[in-house]
């Protein structure tokens, strides 16, 4: 975490932009990465951003910049990066970046409304339309998000790290995950020609701003890289078509996805934007993968052996069941998602977007 910016060094960092004098500042609820202030100042509102030094690579964060100018030259509601006095949009000061963007009034994400989560997937679907076309070299280099060999290796750490070859209850459970990740891996050779895009990669409800039911701001592009789009599609799909209660203890995941969720999520993301069959093919590969990945990561962070290792490792085989058992459905779902709107546009004699895209 970057520490605090005092009062003095706020100023000093206004200083090289035409924004006004500070007159106070205050942290945002959300984030927790960067030092993020917002700041009110005698020309108004805005937001500042002190970057945390794993996302301070300038010529990484430029083009990050270069994304957000790109989105809102197509009208995507992205907020409007602020110009220092030499006309950059990234202020380097003693070797730390900075950033100031307009402060976007809105509210967060409301899952007890149905409109706004069709607004989540529509906007979704916008924002890859709009970067197909999008690819500085710097954020394409290559590195798959999200692979069963890096669940492998999550397992083994946790299995070094939790003595597991010693315990008859641990044992049997990794066994199971092991190959349920090499059953994945098999798969996952099939999806390396999936559609790339540059990707959000923090697409989830505190970086959505609302207007009622509509966004009028997406925010926090520190995580853009080029991956398949199908990897967020699945990463969106896991936050939120999942409901808020809680059916696990010990995850990272605390649901199973709702049906009736990820069938209007779908249904409003293909509307704007429809999948390929190989990518709908993948989704549940996709959506299996991140649950076992970042199950397993997440339960490295712990001190140590807890004392619920078994329960925990219980709950991270079961989303991966789920997806296993669901699999067909799922992909049925996507391929009926995408089929209804491909005939649509076939009839009006458009051609549907997914076809243009490399």
């Amino acid at each position: 975490m970057v520490t605090g910016l005092s009062q003095g060094e706020l100023e000093r960092v206004l200083s090289r932009y035409s924004l006004g004098r500070l007159q106070e500042a205050q942290r945002p609820k959300h984030g927790f990465v960067n030092d993020n202030w917002i700041v009110d100042t005698t020309q108004g509102r805005f937001f500042l951003k002190h970057r945390h030094p794993a996302l301070s690579e300038p010529a990484f964060v430029r083009a990050q910049h270069a994304l957000t100018i790109w989105l809102r030259s197509g009208g995507f509601p992205v907020p409007e990066l602020k110009r220092t006095t030499e006309g950059t949009t990234l202020c380097i000061l003693d070797g730390e970046c900075y950033e100031i963007q307009e402060y976007v009034e809105g509210t967060h994400y409301d899952d007890a409304r149905g409109e706004q989560l069709e607004e989540v997937a529509r906007t979704l679907a916008r924002y890859h339309h709009t970067v197909r076309q999008f690819a500085p070299a710097i954020l394409c280099r290559p590195r798959r998000l999200y692979s069963p060999q890096q669940i492998s290796e999550n397992l083994s750490d946790l299995a070094r790290m939790w003595q597991v070859r010693a315990d008859d209850k641990l044992s049997p459970l990794v066994a199971r995950i092991e190959a349920r990740a090499k059953r994945l891996a098999a798969r996952f050779a099939r999806h390396s020609a999936l559609p790339g895009l540059v990707i959000h990669g923090d697409y989830y409800a505190d970086n959505l701003l609302f207007a009622g039911d509509r966004i009028v701001g997406v925010v926090d592009f520190d995580k853009a890289r080029w991956q398949a789009r199908v990897a967020e599609l699945a990463e969106a799909l896991i936050f939120f078509a999942s409901p808020q209660r809680s059916a696990l203890e010990h995850v990272v995941y605390r649901s199973y996805p709702d049906w009736d969720l990820l069938t209007r999520f779908l249904h409003a993301y293909c509307r704007t934007l429809p999948l390929r069959d190989a990518e709908a093919r993948a989704v549940p590969d996709y959506a299996q993968c991140i649950w076992l990945q970042m199950s397993l990561w997440r339960l490295l962070d712990e001190s140590g052996r807890p004392e619920h290792a078994d329960t925990a490792l219980s709950e991270v085989l079961a989303l991966g069941c789920w997806a296993e058992d669901n699999r067909a459905a799922l992909v049925d779902l996507c391929r009926s998602a995408s089929g209804r709107q491909q005939a649509a546009l076939s009839a009006a004699g458009h051609h549907p977007p997914n076809e243009e895209q490399s």
